[in-house]
This record gives C-alpha cells, structure tokens and sequence, in this order.
C-alpha cells in the first residue's frame, strides 16, 4: 500500500524516534495508568506483549497517543484508534460488540488484518485520515453477531488524524455510530415508494368507484359542519343535486329535535373524536324527514360522513312490531275469553240451578252451588289481576307474598298463551321462604318473562319457572337471604353485548321477527324497588335464564293468608258517602253496609256527592269508585279533602291504580280492587273508622 509523504509527517518511523532517547520520561509505575480500571477492552491492552509490535514498550509510546487512548477508553461512544508504522489498532468497550467473532485474538493485530472483509472499502477514508483530511464512511455494512445470531447492521465512521505536539501524525482516530434502523427504514421506503403510485392509483379507482355507486350517503365536510363535497347518492337518496348543498350547513337539513345531538357529534369531532352510528333525522328535497345512521372521522381541517338510510328499517320494525303485538293481543285475549266462557258457564249453570230448586222449595244443595259460584268469582277476578298486570305498570305496595301461589296462579293465563309447541314445565320449592313484594307487579314480571321466553323459542321447546331460596347470597348489596323466581326458555339465547343493553329503558333484546320485548327494563325496575334485582344468564344457542332475586320476608305472614274464622264486625250509625256509577253494584254495596250498621248516602257520580260534602251532613269516610263518569274518584277525594282535611277514603277500582298521577294513594286512604266479596267492603270500611285520630 503506497501512503503519500507531506512535510512534518512520519509513517514509518517506530514510535520511539518520535521521543529524544535521552530524554527522561516521567510517569507512574504502571504503564498503563491512563486507562480505566474497569474496563474490559483496557484489560486486554494491559494483557498484550506490545514489545513484539511496532509499538514497542508502552512506556515508550507517545504523550499523544497515550491521551487519545485515555479519551476513547473512558468515552461511552464507540471509539478506535490506528497507529505506527503497522497501523495497530485499539478499540474501547463499546466498540467490542461491532467485531462480532473478530473480537478474538483483536489486541495487537492491524487494522487491516482485522477488518480484512471491510478495510478495502474503508481504505480510502483510512489513507485521507493518515494524510492529514478528515473523512467519514457512511452507512457500512457488517454482518454482526451480537444478540446470539448473525445480523445485517450499517454504521458510519469518522477518520480524523492523530498529530503530535509537534504536529507530526502518529496514527489516525475514529468514531461511529449505527446506522441500522435509518438504512433498514429508508429501504422499505423505497420499496414502498416504488409501488406507491401504483396503489394509489388503483385505490383511487376504487374508491371513485365506491363513492358513485353507493347507496349511502358520503359527505367531506368542514370540522364545522359545511358541507364541502357529496357522493351521486344523495341526488338518488334525498333529491339533492351533487354541487347544490356546497357550503351548506348540516343544520339546515336536520329535524329540529335532533339537531342538539347533531351538534353534540360536531362538537364530538372538532374534539378529534370519531362519531358512530348517530340516527338523526334528515329532510328530503320534497320537505320529509327520513333516518340515517351516520359515522363520521375527523381528519385534519375536514371530517369523512357516511349516512345509511335507517327509514326503511324502521318502518319495517314498526309494522313487524304492531303484528307481533296484534298476534300476542289476539292469543291473550282468545285464552282470557275462553278462560272467562268456562268460568261464567259455571256461574250461570250455578243460579239457574239455585233458582230452580228455590221455586220448588228445595234447599239441598244450595249452600254447595252457591260456594262453587263464588269460587267461580274469584277465578274470574284472579284472570282480570293478571290481565291488568300484563297491560300496565301498578304502584308498588310491598306486602307478604307467596311467590309458589304466584306462579301456580299464572298456569291458567300462561297455558292457551304459550301454545301447542311449548312445553310448561313448573320446579317450585316446597318449602320458599315467602318475599317482600308486590303480588300483582310480581305476577306482570313473570308474565312478561314467560312471553320473551316464547318468543326466544319460536319452533317450540321447554319453558320452565322455577322457585328457590338463596341464602347469605350477596347481588351487590351485602349477603341477604332472597327468594328467586327464575324464567328459563331453550330458546336462542343472547351474546353478551345484548346482555349488557338488556334492562336499558327502550332497548329490545329480539331481533326482527323473534318477538315484541315486553319490558325487562320494568322487570329489573320492579326487583330493584323490592330492595332485589334481575339478573340474565344467557348464551348464544344456549337458551336464556332470568332470574328474580327477591328479598325473604323475615315477619310472620300476613293475616290475608291465614284461613281462620272471618268475625263480622258492625258500624254505630257512622255516616258513609258512596259513590258509584253502576246502579247494581252501588245497590248491593249500599244494602251491605246498612246491614252492618252504617247509614248510607248513595250517589251515582261525583257532582252529586260533592254537594252533599258541602252541606250541612259530614260523613265519617268516603266510599268511591275511581273510574267514574266526568269527574274521577282521585279527583273527588281531592276536592272533599278540601271540605273535609281528614276524612278517610276507601277507593274501589276495576282496574290499575295508574289513574292517580302520582301512582301513591294519599294518606287515610285504601284501595279495594274489584270483584271483592262484601265482607271485604265491611271490614275496609271499619278498619278506616278504627284508624281515625281521637
């Protein structure tokens, strides 16, 4: 190898000519106390024989060197240094791991005998550096083995020359650093950027095509809400002409009602969040609204929308709705009436009977024909409880309930509801810890439970309610005791994701011809008043649980329940307002409590009566009837309450107690819910006079 000769430059002199041999050197004991102690690449300097090297002794090495050698061995940064006559090269720690399997037998050897697969390509920078010109190798490639396994890896090297005091060069030294990641990504751009343009070329293609032929609508707009470019579809969809909505503002097409959530989304963007599937109202060109679900990204200045038209959806769902809800009607009303037909059947056959043997003067049998008709009546009225409980939501009026009698009493209106292809099956603990509950909210939830459980089942199956007690079970409140009433079908079942939405208010667990939804968001409301909860166990294919977790009732049962002698009880000529619109009833009620000592004004609407309150006759309680003609019996307790502050009331209703506003009946006031037997009346109305204030 040739090297160029400039003034006060020495190639091949040995190191100690570089010093006067006469001259006395200065330095510590040990040779090598310009290097670290804790170094690796230093140890291996110390542990070489240099005196069969051009270097020679250390101690004779020169002040320059000995300073570089002190500066790369501390230094963090991969350093080198080549030098003398036989261009020896050093290295300190963190350049160890870039000669891989060179690293043994490296002390002592040349730069060249070292990098033998690399030094031709470095030459040229090495031979500028010994010339006295800086030069820089970017990017070399060395196959490294540093985690285990051999690597492809690029670094760049800087040669500077190493002078003397005098000036004189004695070697050259470098640094580097590794370029790896910088060449690895620069050629994967270039590979991307070679078959950039084709990509983008072809997905332009197609997404011109996907934006002239959808039907949805596609919007950029403004982060603002203008609209800046729209898709053929909305001249299809809307009317709207491609160009004529340009700089349009989002607000000018949407319903009124929905333009607060519209503005929300807006708002939801500009804040750089994604809007999913918000439904709102557009109008048409013609003046109607119709339904999108829109989905929109916000990008920079502008935001992508894509509307799906939803309209169509959703007047197929109504229409489904509304026949479902026919259907159910028509199955509930043909078992009630059916049911009903049996009952008066044997109610009429019954009196026609009495009636016979009462104008033959024969009393044998009677009493027995007479307490089946009244049985009868209490079928009939246990069937209009149930019926009331399906078709709306009751006050809640905890009380002592046998859930067993409960669910033993819904077999007569589930059976004609449920049909040829379900099975009934009913599992009910002998001995169940009666609940704290409302015996006709739970009757509607069960119902409502067993109907879902038809619909998740509709080519037949197994619909079984089961009753159970839980013990030191805790739903979230603390261990309690809980009597459960649970509603399983071998239906469809549902993913969790519906599980979750289950109970929300409006939301419906059946897919478009499974079935109405019948309110789980009532069901799981009620349980939760009774101090319990709903809980759903279920899985796709796997059939559908709900499970009522009501509170144990820990006092003794109500006397409702008990079957002991009934005392009858007189009145002392206690004053009693009745109002009542039906003349039969109003007639019998009326004869009754005479019989028991009261004296009774009987009126057939609340105009009447109210005169009679402001008169100078003060009744002692109030007996109303709360569906009556013009003025209700809410409202008459009302207005006599006016009059009379402390009045007691007893109401009499026909159905659900939802006619009062506030669905809580006032203080000193009771509701007997008809067809009710006539000692009922007698005992609600003494029981009222027993509870006034003396």
């Amino acid at each position: 190898m040739k090297h160029s000769h400039r003034a006060r430059i020495v190639h091949h002199a040995p190191w100690h000519t570089a010093c006067s041999p006469e001259a006395p050197m200065s330095r510590a004991a040990d040779p090598f106390d310009f290097l670290p102690s804790d170094s690796p690449a230093a140890d291996e300097v110390r542990a070489f024989d240099w005196t069969v090297t051009p270097a020679g002794a250390p101690e004779r090495w020169p002040v320059a060197l000995r300073a570089m050698l002190s500066t790369i061995f501390h230094s963090p940064r991969p350093m080198f240094v080549a030098t003398g006559r036989g261009r020896l090269f050093f290295f300190n720690d963190a350049f160890r791991p870039m000669l891989g399997a060179r690293l043994a037998g490296a002390a002592g050897k040349s730069i060249a005998e070292l990098w033998t697969d690399a030094h031709s390509d470095a030459a040229l920078h090495v031979e500028r550096a010994f010339a006295g010109e800086s030069a820089v190798h970017r990017d070399m490639p060395l196959r490294l083995s540093r985690h285990g396994f051999a690597e492809e890896t690029w670094w760049t090297f800087s040669y500077m020359p190493l002078r003397d005091e005098h000036g004189v060069i004695v070697g050259i030294h470098g640094t580097t650093h590794e370029t790896t990641r910088a060449v690895r990504s620069s050629m994967a751009l270039r590979e991307i950027n070679s078959s950039l343009e084709r990509e983008v070329d072809q997905r332009t293609r197609e997404r011109d095509q996907i934006w002239g032929i959808s039907r949805d609508l596609y919007v950029v707009s403004t982060r603002d809400g203008h609209y800046r470019n729209l898709n053929p579809a909305w001249q299809h969809e809307m009317g709207y002409d491609e160009g004529e909505l340009v700089g349009v503002n989002f607000e000018e097409l949407v319903h009124p009602d929905d333009v607060d959530r519209a503005r929300d989304a807006i708002t939801q963007l500009q804040d750089g969040d994604v809007v999913v599937d918000l439904e709102l109202r557009f109008r048409h060109k013609n003046g109607d609204f119709r339904w999108f679900a829109w989905t929109c990204v916000p990008d920079g200045d502008v935001a992508y929308g894509m509307g799906r038209n939803t309209q169509r959806r959703r007047d197929m769902e109504d229409q489904l709705r509304h026949a479902q809800k026919l259907e159910a009607l028509g199955r509930l009303t043909g078992g009630i009436a059916h049911d009903f037909n049996n009952i008066l059947g044997g109610i009429g056959g019954a009196i026609e009977v009495v009636g016979q043997r009462l104008e033959q003067g024969r009393l044998e049998g009677v009493r027995r024909l007479l307490d089946a008709a009244g049985g009868a009546v209490k079928r009939a009225a246990g069937l209009t409880h149930r019926l009331l409980a399906y078709s709306r939501q009751q006050a809640l009026s905890l009380a002592d309930v046998d859930a067993n009698a409960i669910v033993r009493g819904l077999d007569l209106l589930l059976r004609p509801l449920l049909g040829e292809r379900l099975e009934l099956n009913l599992r009910m603990q002998t001995d169940l810890w009666r609940t704290l509950s409302d015996a006709s909210q739970l009757e509607s939830a069960v119902l409502n439970l067993a109907i879902n459980a038809r619909d998740a089942m509709p080519h037949g199956g197994v619909l079984t309610i089961r009753t159970h007690n839980a013990s030191g079970h805790d739903i979230g409140t603390g261990p309690a005791d809980y009597v459960v009433v649970s509603v399983t079908d071998t239906g469809t079942g549902m993913p969790p994701s519906v599980i979750e939405k289950a109970f929300d208010p409006f939301f419906t667990t059946k897919a478009i011809g499974q079935g109405t939804g019948l309110g789980l968001s009532m069901v799981d409301g009620f349980a939760r008043q009774t101090g319990g909860r709903a809980i759903i166990d279920s899985a796709p294919g796997k059939g559908t649980t709900v499970s009522l977790w009501l509170p144990r009732h820990a006092g003794e049962a109500d006397a409702s329940h008990a079957h002991g002698a009934v005392l009858k009880r007189f009145g002392q000529g206690e004053h009693v307002l009745l109002v009542e619109d039906e003349p039969m009833l109003r007639s019998l009620a009326r004869e009754v409590l005479e019989e028991a000592g009261y004296v009774v004004g009987a009126h057939e609407d609340a105009r009447e009566a109210l005169h009679v309150l402001r008169g100078p006759l003060r009744p002692d309680v109030l007996v109303t009837d709360v569906g009556l003609p013009g003025m209700d019996g809410r409202q008459l307790a009302l207005s006599a309450r006016e009059i009379h502050p402390h009045l007691p009331v007893l109401f009499i209703s026909g159905y659900a107690w939802e006619a009062f506003s506030d669905a809580r009946l006032p203080e000193r006031a009771v509701l007997l819910t008809k067809p009710f037997a006539v000692q009922a009346l007698v005992d609600a109305v003494a029981d009222l006079l027993d509870a006034r204030p003396h």
